[in-house]
């Protein structure tokens, strides 16, 4: 093949093989690069190839390498699902080491502060309500909080 038949090609079966890899390929991109590697491919080639026959050449050449791209694509997404999967189960699995260290500091406090933090962390009560269901005052509701508080962070600074 002769360069000018190599550039009578490109304009004549240009179009026709961005189509069809458009089709296949479903985005714009990727078909621009596959027809883009194949006419490159053609012009390392255009010796061994008879120009009689290129039209077929080139549909064979740019159909392998989209398959190729596809079974690439295919392989890295199964590789990203595997990373993502590996990396959901290790935040699950510090997850609970972060449930179980928090459990333990609990475990810790005296009963009358991690009444008081329950009551108010998780379920919400205002001081009014703690010190009214306790039997304690306002004030010492709020000291117990802060020391219950204090001791938590203590802990969880020696879980880190």
């Amino acid at each position: 093949m002769t360069t000018r038949e190599y550039n009578d090609c490109v304009r004549r079966y240009g179009d026709d093989l961005y189509r069809f890899a458009l089709r296949y390929a479903g985005e714009t991109m990727a078909a621009e690069d596959a027809v883009q590697d194949t006419f490159v491919l053609l012009w390392e080639q255009h010796r061994e190839v008879n120009a009689d026959k290129v039209k077929g050449w080139l549909i064979r050449i740019l159909y392998r390498r989209l398959i190729d791209e596809h079974r690439h694509e295919t392989v890295k997404m199964r590789n990203e699902k595997e990373e993502m999967r590996k990396e959901e189960s290790w935040r699950q699995h510090e997850g609970f080491e972060l449930h179980d260290a928090l459990q333990q500091a609990l475990n810790q406090l005296p009963e009358q502060q991690r009444i008081l933090l329950l009551m108010r962390d998780l379920e919400g009560y205002d001081y009014a309500e703690m010190a009214s269901q306790t039997g304690i005052s306002v004030d010492q509701v709020g000291v117990y909080l802060f020391r219950a508080r204090r001791t938590m962070k203590k802990l969880m600074e020696d879980y880190r």
